[in-house]
Formats: structure tokens, sequence, C-alpha cells
């Protein structure tokens, strides 16, 4: 018996359905993709939570003095060392939590050095930014010159600007990694309450 092949019609049918399924599959996937990179963020963010809470313990509860982003933020400390060189100890060359799956560089193109890269966590070690809040003057004792303790700091910040630790950030996605730009949900927050979510604190 002769075998019959498709017919023209018949494989242009075929291609449309395809062509169809493919259009309701594509923006399912993103969607998809997009949720599964914000999940793993967070997770992340909350291991960086632990090893901030690790130098605490290790350091009388003094806060740390970090450079937020050290090529890339303003409001930079001199001398003062970024996060992955300050948390070492903790992460112990596991960087790779520092950055975030969906990192991209928005607002900035080229490094101190002039080389253009793709990503915070190429350009500055990390795709988080510290709240510059915790180097400012209000964390110092002024008589020991030294950071004042976590407990006092959270005071400050609930006498200065009453943010509760549930509202206050230690650190957030450098830029809007997760959505559209303005959205109040397009970065991950790491929270002083050590909660972390995709809202804005302080």
């Amino acid at each position: 018996m002769k075998r019959r092949g498709f017919t023209l019609i018949e494989l242009l049918v075929v291609i449309g359905i395809i062509s169809v399924l493919l259009a309701i599959l594509m923006p399912v996937l993103g969607t998809m993709r997009v949720k599964a990179n914000r999940t793993k963020c967070m997770a992340q963010l909350r291991d960086v939570g632990q090893q901030f809470q690790m130098y605490l313990n290790d350091n009388k509860q003094r806060v740390p003095r970090l450079n937020p982003m050290p090529n890339s933020a303003p409001n930079l400390v001199p001398g003062a060392p970024g996060v992955i060189e300050c948390f070492a100890p903790y992460h112990r060359g596991a960087t790779k939590v520092y950055e975030c799956p969906a990192d991209r560089i928005i607002n900035v193109s080229v490094s101190a050095t002039g080389d253009l890269q793709d990503t915070y966590f190429a350009l500055e070690g990390s795709s988080y930014e510290y709240n510059t809040f915790f180097n400012a003057f209000q964390t110092i004792d002024p008589e020991t010159e030294i950071n004042k303790v976590w407990s006092d700091v959270l005071a400050d910040a609930k006498q200065m600007m009453n943010l509760t630790p549930d509202r206050l950030k230690i650190f957030n996605d450098f830029d809007p990694f997760h959505g559209k730009p303005g959205s109040p949900t397009s970065r991950n927050y790491l929270y002083a309450d050590f909660h972390v979510a995709g809202s804005k604190g302080y």
C-alpha cells in the first residue's frame, strides 16, 4: 500500500497550531522564569542576612561600616571594606550567594577601570547594596568613635524616622532586577528583622 505524505495545507495547519501554542506558552515560561529568579534572589538575601547576624555575634553586636557598592554608589566610606571582604569568614569564598540570578546593569555601564560589564556582580562582586543609614553619623558612638551596637541603631531608626525593624532595610537589589523600574516590587529587600520581601521599606 502506497504511503501518503503530508499535503502543503496540512503542513501549514500543523505549523500554525505549533505557532499558536508557542505564543501561548512563551509568556507563561517567561513569567515562571521571573518568579524563579525572584525566589532564588530572596533565598540568597536570607543567606546574606545570616552572615550579617554572624558578624554581629562575633563583634559584640557592633554594626559593620561598609562601602555600599565600591565602584558605583555614592556615599562611599574611605577605607571601609565591601560586604564580600567583611563577611569573608562566613561565606568562605562562596560568593555566588551575592549574585542575583536576574542581575543586569541598568544605571551604570562602565566600571572604575573603564571595562564594560553586564552585571553588578561582575562590576562590584555583589548584586546587593548596603543601606548607607548604617554608615551615617547616628550609628557612631561619639565617645568611642566606633559603630553603635545593633540595638542602639534600631532605636535611632525608630526615634529619627519612625522605622521599626520590619521596615528598615539592610540590603536590597542594586537595581530593579525583578520588574518594571519604579514598581515597589521590582527589588527584593532584606530587613532589620531579617525577613526578606519584595516591597519597599526605607
